[in-house]
């Protein structure tokens, strides 16, 4: 237990990433209204005001909130939100103080990135989880194994295959290259590589480039590669295109030039 709570430290200090300066703003009182929202999730969960908290959640994701362990934070303020679906999904990251049990750590609260998703339902944001990608892990896709026999204990986890450094997840998706030169109406493609024994899924940030980019497939399997192609625009402007591996919140940067 241990060694994945180890684990999981390392990748949420990880993949708390900057904003990119080059994404479009979202109309202000849609991310008033959700940041608003987010703050008061997160606060009754400080407070350990579940009930209230529910109010704020899907209902395809309220029984998973029913069943799911409450964390219990002493303090949470806002790192960034990333907008998708014309601004009626997102991302957020709140930094969140909370105890860690694991040695060298219990006896003091960290500061550790905590990642959300939020849509809108029914006019107003709420949170949600995409239970069926959560079995979609960097080590594979997770199913629910046979019950024990009756009486018989269940087999102890083994983590014999989880690293013990944050540096396994950097490796995992890879990119053929991170920077790309074109001209108005030129194309370019980069190859994404997953390394990973599971699925992961791949999403892209809305980006104010004028670069139009498409994934050949947003699911790329184990040892599997997917296509992004990118075609400048007239008007297109130079700047920073991320692509986002779902799994882990991780963006991959890539420098776009724009030539005479």
């Amino acid at each position: 237990m241990y060694r994945f709570a180890l684990f999981a430290l390392f990748a949420a200090f990880a993949f708390a990433q900057p904003n990119d300066p080059f994404k479009p703003k979202p109309p202000a009182d849609v991310d008033a209204a959700l940041r608003a929202r987010v703050q008061e999730f997160f606060d009754l969960h400080v407070t350990a005001q579940f009930r209230k908290a529910e109010e704020l959640v899907a209902e395809d994701t309220k029984d998973f909130f029913y069943t799911r362990n409450k964390p219990k934070y002493l303090s949470c303020e806002f790192s960034r939100i990333d907008y998708s679906e014309n601004f009626t999904k997102a991302s957020a990251v709140m930094v969140c103080e909370q105890y860690i049990m694991m040695p060298g750590f219990a006896d003091r609260p960290m500061k550790v990135p905590t990642p959300s998703t939020w849509k809108v339902e029914n006019g107003k944001w709420v949170w949600y989880v995409d239970q069926d990608a959560l079995r979609n892990t960097p080590w594979g896709r997770m199913t629910p194994g046979a019950f024990p026999a009756k009486g018989a204990a269940p087999p102890p986890p083994s983590f014999a295959n989880i690293p013990t450094s944050a540096d396994f997840l950097f490796k995992q998706i890879q990119l053929d290259k991170d920077a790309v030169r074109l001209k108005a109406g030129e194309s370019a493609e980069v190859t994404i590589s997953n390394g990973a024994p599971g699925v992961m899924s791949l999403t892209l940030p809305a980006s104010s480039l004028g670069v139009d980019a498409k994934l050949d497939k947003s699911a790329v399997p184990a040892g599997g590669k997917a296509t992004l192609t990118l075609r400048a625009a007239e008007g297109a402007k130079s700047g920073i295109l991320n692509v986002q591996v779902e799994q882990t919140m991780q963006l991959l940067p890539i420098q776009v030039t724009i030539v005479e």
